[in-house]
């Protein structure tokens, strides 16, 4: 976009708004004796199009999945229970215990660490043994008298939430003492005045561990006081990762299905995964190691068949977001490095891990920690990198490549970036990451098939103004190193004010721009329209800004480390932030290259009633792959604005009509939320278009009008 400014007057003129907006709307458009109007001219010359730095980034737009707000456990995870297998400790409310209570009289609730009660009881131990040496935790009941009785679960967050007639799967790995007999079993969806939902038996419990399972239809849908309540009718019962989840899931995969959903609609040109400051942890503990989260390629035989990596090998772990008593934050890894490439495989997008670089995080970390450059840890957290790309990319006769395919993926992963560390700006972070650069390089030696052609990403500082990882890239380029994560989180009258921030990077300086968190610190529709505006100076520079993505994801309505958020959950429900939208909006609407344009705008430019915005429109015009013409248009103000548009050098022969998508607010302050999570959604129309026509932009607006070519 090349902006012209013209010494003119525009006077406010009552005329008819496209959108939503009240017929009476207000319309900046010219005067009979103004020379020229505003306008936009757009030049699809194709030979203009055809350079290199018009391109745009065919994954511009991505997804950045940090388990913050409970964004996998208790979110996206279809899993429903929470400390499944007694593993929770002393960040929980009643630790071990934590989530369970006991139902029914008389019953003896016990958990057990390896062969060992954590707590005294008075009951014999009989068969004490844990499900498999990597899963130490499981409890035990013991019936005394009366009627049906046995522990049940509330599930995370808000509680368990149940659809009517939908089918939900439970399973438990079960086994009853040699000594006892074998008890029948119930369990019940069942809230707290005790009225059943849904219900199933099961018998001939084995006395050794083995899964049994069955469906659940609950009869209504249930969002307040429901429990799964697990109960026996005599003798003794043990068990281990206990589980409900819906049958339904997105696509088959363990991801809540309208969550999936979400995802998808946003077409991510990559997926950011885990983090953030998870990859960092507070200390060694929280410290996310990817190999836990495939359970160390662990093989456990289960119900008579071996399995690799499976859920009952994975070892829980602990957050550096530690949430509350009665939300704590533990981490199932049942959303783990393998389920994460196979959804990057199912959306098309390139999948971009971020490993620990050998320290804690500086700002949460109580004590901050470095491991020593010849220290055993740090040649380990070197080495799980090499062994990531193992996994990924090698074949199947390699360790690493063996264990995923045993995990059910022979054909190796798409892998190309690499991200080291998050968020540093230390002096000892470099010199861990040059230690990283040299090991790939020993590697790519030894193995070019599996390394040569890996991409790392170097880290940047938190803020805007950071230029730490610039520094080091001219100081020690390399071959490895093609993009500097940029992170900040700033108002909105920054995006709007540094809309050509990076028009003036240099195009020569090693490396790229991977802009790998950012927000405008609201969910409101300014933010919304700051976003939008700064996003098309992404397109526009997507020669060097080759990856961006908005941060957080996720947000909870009940346990939430950090706003705004992307993507809003609750129990049985979901909806897009209006700033999700803007996301969606230009994310499905992405060009191959830029057109050349000139937005023509008066001088001094009207008040637009948003003084923060020192433009009255914000455009990028691009091309797509099938020859379509996408012009997007963001409007921070108040007034509507006519545009003459003048489409030169296309043949409209090739196009038959326009498509309209037009995000509107009513006020700036306006926002989606659980009550009305539907409040500022896009709005699509038709418009037919000749070589010059007027568009009138809506106040307060994002907008794409996207000439269609004839196929």
């Amino acid at each position: 976009m090349r902006l012209k400014l013209f010494s003119t007057c525009f006077l406010l003129a009552f005329v008819a708004g496209c959108g939503s907006r009240d017929e009476n709307r207000n319309v900046i458009v010219p005067t009979a004796d103004e020379k020229r109007g505003i306008s936009l001219r757009i030049d699809a010359d194709p030979t203009l199009y055809k350079e290199a730095s018009n391109d745009i980034s065919d994954i511009l737009y991505g997804i950045f999945l940090e388990d913050i707000n409970h964004a996998l456990d208790g979110g996206m995870y279809a899993e429903l229970f929470k400390n499944r297998s007694f593993e929770f400790g002393k960040d929980a409310d009643r630790a071990n215990y934590h989530g369970w209570i006991v139902s029914g009289e008389d019953i003896d609730f016990t958990v057990f660490h390896d062969n060992e009660p954590i707590d005294p009881v008075d009951t014999p131990i009989v068969n004490a043994s844990p499900l498999n040496p990597y899963n130490l935790h499981y409890a035990r009941i013991t019936f005394k008298s009366g009627s049906w009785a046995g522990i049940g679960n509330r599930g995370f967050l808000k509680g368990l939430a149940v659809e009517a007639g939908n089918e939900y799967r439970f399973s438990a790995f079960l086994k009853a003492p040699e000594t006892a007999s074998a008890p029948n079993v119930r369990i019940q969806l069942r809230n707290t005045n005790g009225d059943v939902f849904a219900e199933m038996f099961l018998g001939g419990i084995s006395d050794e561990w083995q899964m049994y399972e069955g469906i659940l239809i609950p009869t209504e849908t249930v969002t307040e006081n429901l429990r799964l309540f697990i109960e026996i009718d005599s003798g003794a019962l043990y068990m281990d990762m206990i589980s409900l989840k819906p049958v339904e899931t997105f696509k088959g995969t363990v991801i809540r299905k309208d969550i999936g959903e979400y995802l998808e609609a946003l077409k991510p040109g990559f997926i950011r995964f885990p983090g953030g400051c998870v990859v960092e942890g507070r200390c060694l503990e929280t410290i996310y190691n990817w190999k836990d989260s495939i359970g160390n390629g662990r093989r456990v035989i289960i119900n008579g068949k071996e399995k690799t990596g499976d859920i009952t090998v994975r070892p829980q772990g602990s957050s550096i977001w530690r949430g509350s008593g009665s939300d704590p934050y533990y981490t199932t890894h049942g959303f783990g490095f393998y389920e994460f490439f196979l959804l990057c495989e199912l959306f098309g997008s390139e999948p971009v891990p971020v490993l620990n670089a050998g320290m804690t995080c500086e700002i949460q970390s109580p004590k901050y920690i470095v491991f020593g450059m010849d220290s055993d840890e740090f040649k380990q957290a070197v080495q799980d990198a090499l062994d990531l790309v193992e996994f990924a990319r090698g074949d199947p006769d390699t360790y690493w490549g063996k264990v995923r395919a045993d995990m059910g993926h022979e054909e190796p992963f798409h892998l190309r970036y690499i991200a080291i560390g998050n968020e540093q700006w230390q002096r000892e972070y470099f010199a861990h990451y040059r230690a990283f650069v040299e090991a790939f390089d020993r590697a790519a030696l030894e193995k070019p098939e599996l390394f040569a052609d890996l991409e790392f990403i170097i880290a940047n500082g938190a803020i805007s103004r950071d230029r730490m990882g610039w520094h080091h890239v001219s100081d020690y380029p390399d071959q490895w190193t093609t993009l500097v994560d940029e992170h900040y989180y700033e108002p909105p009258e920054w995006f709007f004010a540094n809309t050509t921030r990076y028009d003036s990077y240099k195009r020569n300086a090693g490396a790229g721009v991977f802009l790998g968190e950012y927000a405008a610190k609201s969910n409101t529709m300014v933010a919304a329209l700051a976003e939008a505006a700064y996003m098309t100076g992404l397109e526009r520079n997507s020669d060097i800004v080759r990856l961006a993505s908005y941060a957080p994801l996720f947000g909870n309505s009940r346990s939430t480390q950090w706003t705004p958020n992307l993507i809003w959950f609750c129990q049985l429900t979901v909806h897009g932030s209006v700033n999700y939208y803007v996301q969606k909006m230009f994310s499905q609407n992405l060009g191959v290259s830029i057109l050349k344009s000139e937005l023509d705008l008066p001088e001094p430019e009207i008040s637009n009633s948003l003084e923060i915005a020192p433009r009255l429109l914000y455009e990028t015009v691009s091309i797509a792959e099938n020859g379509d013409v996408i012009i997007k248009l963001v409007n921070p103000g108040e007034a509507d604005v006519a545009v003459d548009i003048k489409l030169e050098n296309l043949d409209l022969n090739n196009y038959l009509e326009a498509v309209v998508t037009v995000l509107q607010g009513e006020a700036l302050t306006h926002a989606n939320n659980f009550v009305t999570p539907d409040k500022i959604t896009p709005v699509t129309s038709n418009i037919d278009v000749t070589q010059e026509f007027t568009y009138v932009v809506p106040g307060f607006s994002v907008n794409v009008v996207r000439l269609k070519y004839r196929n």
